[in-house]
């Protein structure tokens, strides 16, 4: 039943995100994905597809702070 919940779903190649207004809904997903695949649950998010996900009370706050840093890096900048 819908009941004004919703759940979004982010996949890119193997690596999925989700979330929902709904804390079951979440944990219904996550359980029948696991049941279907071979998943680890890396918990809160904190870095996907070169964003770097800052968490709090806040808000959430995006960056590409690390990438910049691994480019430099990677050519000794």
């Amino acid at each position: 039943m819908f009941d004004g919940n919703i759940l979004i779903v982010s996949l890119y190649v193997d690596d999925i995100i989700f979330t929902s207004n709904s804390r079951q809904m979440c944990e219904d997903f996550k359980s029948s994905m696991q049941l279907e695949f071979d998943m680890t649950n890396l918990g809160r998010m904190r870095y996907f597809l070169g964003i770097e996900v800052i968490q709090s009370d806040m808000g959430i706050f995006i960056c590409q702070r690390r990438y910049a840093h691994e480019l430099l890096a990677q050519f000794n900048t």
